[in-house]
C-alpha cells in the first residue's frame, strides 16, 4: 500500500517536474524582433529618405541660382534618388505614420498638370503656406517630375525664364523639407511605441508590419503595374496613369518597394522568417518567400532595358508576368505569412497605401 502511495507521488513529481521544464522553455523574443525593425530597417531607410529630400531642395536651389543645363540634371538625379528613398520607406507606412497620411504628402501620383499650369500662371500667393493649403497631386515629388522632366531639357530651361514658375518650384523643394522633418519627428515619437507595443491583435506591432507588407504589394500589383498595363480594372494599357512616368522611372521605384520587403521580411540578424521558423518549426515557408522574391526579381530585371511606359505597349507578356510574381508574393503573404503568424489581414484593395 505504502509502495504504491510512493509510486503515485514520484509519477505526480515527475509531471510535475516536465511540466516545470515545458513552461521554461523561451517565447520568441516578440519585442527584439520589433525592436531590430526599428534599428536595422526603419531608422536607416528614414535618415536616408530626410538626407535625399534635404539634397533634393539644395539642388533646386542651386537650379534657381543657376538655371542652366548642369543644372537641371543635378535636380534631375537628386529626384530620383528622393523617389527610390520614398519607396523604401513606403512598407513601414504603420501605427502613427500610417493615421498621420504624411506618406501620402511626399508622393500623390498623377501629377494634376492642368491645376500646376493654372496655379503658376494665375496671381495666386505662392508662399509654402499657400502651397501646403493644395491637393497633394499639385505639390511633393509628383509636381517636381512634371516640372523637370516633361520636357526636353531646352524647352525646360526656357520654361524656368517664367519667375512664377522657378518660385513655384522652389516653394515645392521647401514644403517638402517641411514634411520630411513632421516625418523624422513623428518617427522619433512612435518608435519607443511601437517597440513596446505588446498588443496580439490587430493594433500589435508585427501585425501592423504584415498588413502593410501585404497592403504595398496590393499598390504594387494593382496600381504601379495592373491599372496602367490594361491587367486589372482596365481594357488597354494607359502609360499616363504610371507612377513616375514623366522620368520614366516607375520599374526602379517598384524595384525599391520590393527590396525593402524582402529588407523587413528577412532582416539583418533578426527579421520576420526567424519568427515563421521559430512557430512553423521549419524553414518550409521562408523558401517558398526567398524563391518567389528571387523569381519577382527575375521578372523586373527581364525588363531593365525597357521603360515600364513603353513595355505595358510593346512587351505585354514580360509585364503580365511581372503582374503574376507580384501577385504571386502578395498571396504567400497574405494566405501563409499571415496564418503561421496568426496575422489579420485588415486591408482590402479600396484601403491604398
Amino acid at each position: 500500500m505504502i509502495k504504491n502511495i510512493l509510486i503515485t507521488i514520484l509519477g505526480l513529481l515527475f509531471i510535475i517536474a516536465c511540466n516545470s521544464n515545458s513552461d521554461s522553455v523561451p517565447a520568441y523574443d516578440i519585442k527584439q524582433l520589433r525592436t531590430d525593425i526599428i534599428n536595422n530597417v526603419e531608422k536607416p531607410t528614414t535618415d536616408n529618405f530626410v538626407k535625399s529630400i534635404d539634397d533634393l531642395n539644395m539642388a533646386i536651389n542651386n537650379f534657381m541660382s543657376t538655371t542652366n543645363e548642369a543644372n537641371l540634371e543635378s535636380v534631375k538625379k537628386a529626384w530620383k534618388l528622393a523617389a527610390q528613398n520614398y519607396s523604401l520607406i513606403q512598407v513601414l507606412n504603420i501605427g502613427d505614420i500610417k493615421t498621420s497620411y504624411i506618406q501620402t504628402s511626399f508622393f500623390s501620383w498623377v501629377a494634376n498638370e492642368n491645376a500646376i499650369e493654372d496655379y503658376i500662371s494665375s496671381t495666386k500667393e505662392i508662399s509654402e503656406q499657400a502651397i501646403n493649403s493644395i491637393s497633394t497631386n499639385s505639390r511633393g515629388l509628383s509636381a517636381i517630375e512634371l516640372l523637370i522632366f516633361k520636357n526636353t531639357n531646352t524647352e525646360t530651361l526656357q520654361s524656368f525664364s517664367n519667375t512664377r514658375r522657378k518660385n513655384y518650384l522652389k516653394v515645392l523643394g521647401l514644403n517638402l523639407v517641411s514634411k520630411a522633418t513632421i516625418y523624422n519627428t513623428k518617427w522619433a515619437s512612435f518608435r519607443t511605441k511601437f517597440i513596446e507595443n505588446q498588443t496580439t491583435g490587430i493594433s500589435g506591432g508585427i501585425n501592423q508590419v504584415v498588413n502593410q507588407m501585404y497592403a504595398l504589394l496590393e499598390d504594387v500589383k494593382s496600381y504601379k503595374i495592373g491599372q496602367p498595363a490594361g491587367i486589372e480594372k482596365t481594357v488597354s494599357p494607359d502609360a499616363s496613369i504610371l507612377q513616375a512616368t514623366k522620368s520614366s522611372y516607375s520599374l526602379e521605384l517598384i524595384k525599391k518597394n520590393i527590396e525593402n520587403v524582402k529588407n523587413i521580411y528577412f532582416g539583418k540578424d533578426n527579421g520576420i522568417d526567424d519568427y515563421v521558423s521559430f512557430i512553423a518549426k521549419n524553414e518550409e515557408l521562408n523558401n517558398k518567400i526567398k524563391n518567389q522574391i528571387q523569381t519577382l526579381e527575375l521578372s523586373i530585371s527581364s525588363l531593365n532595358t525597357t521603360y515600364l511606359k513603353d513595355a505595358i505597349f510593346n512587351k505585354k507578356p514580360e509585364v503580365k508576368k511581372l503582374y503574376d510574381e507580384v501577385r504571386n508574393l502578395l498571396i504567400l503573404i497574405k494566405t501563409d505569412v499571415a496564418s503561421t503568424l496568426s496575422v489579420t489581414i485588415t486591408f482590402t484593395d479600396n484601403d491604398g497605401d
